[in-house]
């Protein structure tokens, strides 16, 4: 490929590049591993602020990996998919124990840890190692769809692998954490999704996109299903009542107990609060009811002070901060 569209880029990088985020001021494959886990489908403005803290709670891939589980989810409340901490988790063990301490910079063996796919793979050979990788995260992707003009959806056998074939032809040999960045950066303020800023784009001249605000393409989304699901609130003697979920969605966090449809037809009166949420193909709409008698055995109390440090997810904490702010318990601040 002509070297031109890269220089370019790598000119307005320098410019214009996010060179400010948290992650970008070291290149510790420790800190490269965290905020690959953490940007898992989840945007920039949250994780920075939470990298921040979690890198002062675990400032080593050792600290990490001798917590507990219940350390690590308190500390990634607010990032939501808590499936990605116990990765994040075991994957700090398995190096601990397999390589010893050392984040391992070859495909084959990062490929072998828990939670680790080609994506992040890639991402900490190019960003720790600055070794020959193809990073493709949602923005890179946007912009090679949009350069080369690629118009069978990319989530299609045929479409990755033609994306794939671009993204190979676009990246180098060497500066494949330059190139990986600026082509994040790209994505991320101009080539944005919607109807990018292309008067200003650095690969102006080069791109081939006729209608770029119709790319990347994807097959047809699948219908969003609606859900419902009923919870009680218990609040007693100065303490709410909690359970700890088994899973298979919110396993070791702390939830509102669930009251079945059945016996939430019992409860008469609206809800103390209404929480809809997202996920997977999912809209679930979560209503919250006062407990009605003492609370079962099975749930655990805690003061107002301590839910601001237990691993909650954030549904739950919404729908708990919203029952705070109507008065139903004291201490409003602190549930939030």
């Amino acid at each position: 490929m002509n070297n031109k569209p890269r220089k370019s880029l790598l000119q307005w990088h320098q410019e214009h590049g996010r060179h400010d985020l948290p992650w970008r001021e070291t290149h510790d494959p420790y800190a490269v591993l965290v905020s690959e886990f953490m940007l898992q489908q989840t945007t920039v403005a949250t994780v920075a602020p939470r990298f921040a803290d979690w890198m002062e709670r675990f400032p080593a891939l050792s600290d990490l990996s001798a917590a507990t589980e219940e350390e690590v989810l308190a500390a990634w409340q607010g990032l939501g998919y808590y499936s990605r901490a116990r990765r994040l988790h075991a994957t700090a063990q398995a190096i601990m124990e397999r390589h010893h301490s050392v984040i391992p910079s070859e495909e084959e063996p990062l490929l072998d840890l828990p939670g680790v796919g080609a994506y992040t793979a890639a991402a900490i050979r190019a960003f720790a190692y600055d070794l020959h990788a193809v990073v493709l995260d949602t923005n890179i992707i946007r912009v090679l769809s949009r350069w080369a003009n690629l118009s069978i959806p990319i989530d299609t056998g045929k479409g990755k692998k033609a994306l794939r074939l671009i993204a190979e032809s676009f990246y180098p040999h060497h500066q494949c954490r330059a190139i990986a960045s600026a082509l994040m950066d790209l994505g991320a303020t101009l080539c944005t999704s919607g109807k990018p800023d292309c008067i200003a784009c650095p690969l102006l001249r080069s791109c081939q996109a006729q209608q770029p605000e119709l790319l990347p393409r994807k097959s047809p989304r699948a219908v969003t299903l609606k859900l419902q699901e009923f919870r009680a609130c218990f609040f007693h003697q100065g303490l709410l009542y909690l359970e700890l979920s088994q899973g298979p969605r919110w396993r070791g966090l702390w939830i509102l107990p669930e009251l079945g449809e059945s016996k939430a037809r019992g409860y008469r009166g609206r809800p103390l609060a209404e929480i809809i949420y997202p996920i997977t193909r999912y809209r679930v709409t979560m209503k919250i009811f006062q407990g009605r008698e003492i609370p079962p055995k099975n749930l655990r109390g805690f003061t107002p002070e301590e839910l601001a440090f237990i691993p909650i997810p954030s549904p739950h904490r919404k729908a708990i901060g919203a029952i705070a702010k109507k008065g139903f318990t004291s201490h409003t601040s602190a549930i939030l």
